[in-house]
């Protein structure tokens, strides 16, 4: 996938200081070594968003929001990524390079894609309005002009040459998924006897198609391709759109059909947009939670719609913090939000489902006590360890907190256990245990805190702590991927004493632990600059052992195994390979 230059992010964070860029949208007081501000992402009375120009990072901590320079303008101003780092750039004086992969340089420009876009789009919709039999249709479908004309929708013709042969370079053309090379030589057209329905960003550029066929096509809906201007996963259908139409956004309904879209915002629902015949992925919620705080998915109340209601649950649970909410809306069998808003209720009867759509706490418990017995000890230990990776997956905020108070009350454990149990990543207790003890406790919420999470807390709050670790290769070969990730922050603050926290994070903003380390970056870790450093060490300390206690035992399992393969071992050998094995088995990492 086409990405902006790591090396420039770089240099455009150096060159950007965060709380210039948050006082010019939000007043700042200053609040000793930091600033304060009440949060511009959720209402409150008291101030309790921060920004920090030392890690030129900003947290809140009523709602959980924070990041850095670029995360504020994606959050703030509601931008994509790219929009973000162009409009930093601009103001930092840089020119924002052409997209690259990765060590490369540059890349094929964008503005021609967008020509040819726009081409082709001004092309489609001339066709509709000259095709009566597609009108037509479109005023039996119950969609009007006015939604046409605000939808761009249009027509490509039954023709393999239509477009091709309209488009000045059939090269670019193809690149962006207009036209499709033969293998013979030459292009012709990928949409065909198609109603087009331009896929809009946020800025209204069109950057894809989606087509429904007019005639038998095995393919109902055609989509365009993966292109250098279009990523499905990333992008929702009618978002621009319901910006256009509704200046806030207290809500959006996510439906899967572009017709529903259509339909629903042609009955006063214009907040409502579409995935693009993908899943809901995560990159789909950070879009729509940028634009809203409360998402409501409308699914089929057959079996593919409750598969399709898991999949976004799931997707869901790491996005959930301070005021965002998440709601679940199943229609009935045979219907579908076009023909629920066109049908006897009307307009009244869609506004009732969405009002009465379940919240995701009860959709998320339903999921974890299905098929359970609570009533016996076993039911009541497997919802334990049911909800143990989407608690997980939850932020540490009031919505994770009251999760956990819903499980302690099915279980009958203690909420506190729980949170103790969850934190420690083990295996779950029978119904009468209570939770492992560990060394170190999370003074910010009375739970344990594994060494990997507290020295990566501890590192990211002071990156000086680095210049305490000689030598990470024991951190990078344990199994924990947290402590590889602990190792090349330690070498990377080393190397680099004078960069700041926000930066480094920017290095792993594609990685699935993210979220995770913006929140570490996020939280203080208490105690004096001795404090502190002592406890680092500690950490980064016992995780060393542990590797190293590790690579021995596998390095004698191995001796252990190529005996074997030699001959019959002898009785204490055996019992000695058995050993090996289940520590081996029962030595996990220290948790992240």
């Amino acid at each position: 996938m086409a990405r902006i230059p790591q090396h420039f992010i770089d240099q455009l964070l150096e060159r950007t200081d965060i709380v210039a860029l948050v006082e010019a949208r939000v007043s700042l007081k200053k609040a000793g070594r930091e600033y304060t501000a009440c949060c511009p992402f959720h209402d409150e009375n008291t101030p309790s968003f921060t920004v920090s120009p030392n890690k030129q990072f900003y947290h809140c901590f009523g709602c959980g929001a924070h990041g850095s320079a670029i995360s504020f303008l994606m959050e703030y101003d509601r931008l994509e990524f790219r929009d973000a780092v162009d409009v930093l750039a601009q103001a930092a004086g840089l020119e924002l390079p052409s997209d690259a992969v990765a060590d490369q340089p540059s890349g094929p420009p964008r503005e021609p894609l967008f020509d040819v876009m726009r081409l082709a789009d001004r092309h489609y919709q001339s066709a509709l309005r000259r095709n009566q039999a597609v009108i037509d249709y479109l005023k039996n479908r119950g969609v009007t002009g006015e939604m046409a004309k605000r939808y761009g929708l249009g027509f490509a013709a039954d023709a393999w040459d239509d477009l091709t042969r309209r488009v000045p370079d059939r090269a670019v053309a193809a690149r962006a998924g207009l036209l499709i090379e033969r293998d013979s030589g030459g292009y012709f057209d990928r949409f065909r006897n198609r109603l087009m329905f331009p896929i809009r960003d946020t800025r209204g550029r069109t950057i894809a198609f989606g087509g429904r066929t007019l005639g038998d096509d095995n393919a109902k809906y055609l989509n365009s391709p993966e292109t250098p201007l279009f990523h499905k996963s990333d992008h929702m259908y009618g978002l621009f759109e319901a910006r256009q139409a509704l200046r806030d956004l207290p809500r959006l309904l996510v439906v899967e059909g572009y017709m529903d879209v259509i339909a629903l915002a042609q009955h006063g629902f214009a907040n409502t947009v579409a995935t693009l015949g993908t899943a809901t992925t995560a990159s789909h919620l950070t879009t729509l939670f940028r634009h809203t705080q409360e998402v409501v998915f409308c699914f089929d109340g057959d079996q593919a719609g409750v598969r399709a209601a898991r999949k976004a649950m799931e997707q869901s649970l790491g996005v959930m913090r301070g005021a965002r909410r998440v709601r679940f809306l199943f229609l009935p069998d045979g219907e579908d939000p076009d023909s629920l808003v066109h049908g006897e209720g009307g307009r009244e009867a869609m506004a009732e489902a969405i009002e009465a759509a379940r919240p995701a706490s009860q959709v998320l418990l339903g999921q974890l006590t299905e098929g359970l017995d609570l009533a016996t000890p076993d039911g009541r230990a497997q919802i334990v360890e049911r909800a143990r990776q989407p608690i997980n997956a939850l932020p540490p905020d009031a919505f994770r907190a009251e999760m956990i108070g819903e499980i302690s009350r099915l279980s009958g454990l203690p909420a506190d256990d729980l949170r103790d149990l969850y934190a420690s990543n083990q295996a779950a207790p029978r119904q009468s245990a209570s939770a492992a003890e560990h060394p170190t406790a999370d003074n910010a919420h009375g739970t344990q805190l594994p060494p990997v999470t507290r020295a990566l807390r501890l590192l990211l709050t002071e990156p000086g702590l680095a210049r305490h670790v000689q030598h990470t290769a024991d951190l990078r070969d344990n199994s924990n991927p947290g402590a590889r990730i602990l190792a090349e922050a330690i070498d990377f603050f080393a190397s680099n004493p004078n960069v700041s926290v926000a930066q480094w994070l920017e290095h792993y903003r594609e990685h699935r632990y993210f979220d995770r380390l913006q929140s570490l970056a996020a939280a203080h870790s208490p105690g004096d600059d001795e404090q502190r450093s002592a406890e680092f060490i500690e950490a980064v300390t016992r995780l060393q052992r542990h590797s190293r206690s590790r690579a021995q035992l596998r390095q004698r399992y191995n001796a252990l195994v190529a005996q074997q393969e030699r001959g019959p071992l002898d009785a204490a050998s055996a019992e000695e390979l058995k050993e090996v094995l289940r520590k081996l088995q029962g030595q996990s990492a220290p948790s992240s």
